[in-house]
């Protein structure tokens, strides 16, 4: 019995003529779904591997619009010569697991800072992979992101915290869009919304209410009483280790330089002649490593101006004692010893081979270097963790024996840069905020989202002239 030819499937659409990986003429090609079929097919040739001949390759879709999706993927990636679109196997072990792999990959490749990194590890193992690690990342929809929300609400508070965990999610997003495994035309987080934190008119969710700004009075009170816990006749050996921490707080206070920026000043860094510090590096302590001085934080170098009688009464001893001067070396005897000490560091820098090593960034063990604050224990600046037991125990002095003083528990250390920032710079000195954003090393729109109340000086005005009515 003589049987029918078996009928071929329908070709719908087919690409430009190729010689990619063979000698002969070949074109991508979609075919409709054979007789008493229900799928479509793609098929295209690729490599199978590093200088192997290239194979013919069969994907298969339920609907024609996915089939012609994978279609146009196949010719756009021929056009540019990149990866051709994955078979149904790989796309299905790409999992949110396995994005956040390469979410934490693609952030130590950018250079982020490793605190950074060790933040973003932290919320993919505390929220995102235990509630969607194993969804395939072609099927993340809106569902999934909503349950990572859920779950981080029972654990962060803050609305400042929910948001984080968004931003996180919004940057995998843009990162599976970049990689090719979602589709640019799914959004996962459309339609996520999170119940927003009331505000004050005029002023942003960054915006740092003025009661977390400590007073100048508060400043002066903690740095003294660091002065006296911590100095040489201070009977504590735990607060005695760090014996300049009183110096330290005025930095913060009236400098406003982040923790990490104080932790890594040394003697090189303040400028005498010129009344500034300049802030050029960080010290960093990633966990399980040991502790470094990095970049500063958005590699933007910055001097900061600080009152004489800090740079010369507090400062100037101590970069006499580290660069090895007498008590009675003069102002420009010390100077002079700085700028010896800096060229010779940038005549080794000129032989790296590395030309972004300048005199500030010269790599010197931490152990060697002329660091303004150490622990005197460890001969390194003190890890934040030991700095911030000490702090507390100062505050809770402060609260005991002078109660008029006492530092706001509400209020932080690192809030000290926003007194710098606001009753310093701006208020006291009468800086724009131009340069008061220069002297933090932020970019303008962060200072003014942090501190401005957009109106609020004609709203002062008003206050005022209702009081004589």
């Amino acid at each position: 019995m003589h049987m029918a030819p078996r009928k071929k499937p329908t070709l719908l659409a087919q690409g430009k003529p190729r010689t990619l990986g063979t000698s002969r003429p070949w074109r991508v090609r979609l075919y409709a779904p054979a007789p008493g079929g229900t799928k479509y097919q793609v098929m295209f040739r690729a490599p199978a591997g590093e200088g192997e001949p290239w194979k013919r390759v069969l994907r298969r879709a339920n609907s024609e619009a996915e089939a012609r999706k994978i279609f146009n993927q196949a010719e756009a990636a021929l056009d540019t010569e990149q990866a051709l679109p994955a078979g149904a196997d790989l796309r299905a072990s790409r999992t949110i697991r396995m994005l956040g792999e390469e979410f934490v990959n693609d952030s130590v490749a950018r250079g982020k800072h490793p605190r950074t990194i060790e933040q973003r590890v932290s919320v993919l193992n505390a929220h995102i992979l235990p509630t969607i690690g194993d969804v395939p990342v072609t099927k993340w929809r809106i569902e999934h992101s909503r349950k990572v929300m859920e779950k981080g609400s029972k654990t962060r508070f803050s609305a400042s915290g929910r948001e984080d965990l968004r931003v996180q999610l919004a940057a995998m997003r843009k990162l599976a869009w970049r990689l090719g495994w979602l589709d640019r035309g799914i959004d996962p987080l459309d339609g996520l919304e999170i119940a927003r934190a009331n505000i004050l008119h005029g002023a942003t969710a960054h915006y740092v209410d003025p009661r977390l700004r400590p007073e100048t009075r508060q400043v002066r009170a903690m740095a003294a009483a660091a002065d006296l816990l911590c100095g040489p006749e201070g009977t504590d050996r735990q607060m005695t280790r760090l014996p300049l921490f009183g110096t330290k707080i005025r930095v913060a206070g009236f400098g406003g330089l982040r923790l990490s920026e104080q932790n890594a000043l040394r003697a090189i860094d303040v400028f005498f002649d010129r009344g500034y510090v300049q802030v050029n590096g960080s010290w960093t302590t990633p966990r399980g490593q040991a502790p470094y001085r990095g970049p500063v934080k958005n590699h933007t170098l910055h001097e900061v101006p600080l009152p004489r009688s800090l740079m010369e009464g507090e400062l100037l001893p101590r970069v006499k004692e580290l660069l090895g001067l007498p008590a009675k070396a003069s102002l420009q005897q010390v100077t002079n010893a700085q700028e010896a000490e800096r060229q010779r560091r940038a005549n080794l820098a000129a032989r790296a081979l590395d030309k972004s090593v300048a005199w500030w960034n010269y790599p010197v063990p931490p152990e060697d270097e002329q660091w303004l604050f150490v622990d005197t224990f460890t001969g390194v600046p003190v890890k934040p963790e030991w700095h911030n037991d000490r702090w507390h125990r100062i505050r809770a002095w402060v609260d005991e024996n002078d109660p008029d003083n006492a530092w706001p528990r509400t209020i932080v250390y690192r809030n000290l840069r926003h007194h710098a920032a606001t009753k310093w710079f701006h208020e006291e000195l009468g800086e724009p905020w131009e340069v008061v954003a220069q002297y933090l090393g932020d970019k303008l729109t962060t200072v003014l989202n942090h501190y401005v109340r957009a109106g609020e000086d004609a709203l002062r005005d008003s206050v005022s002239k209702l009081a004589t009515l």
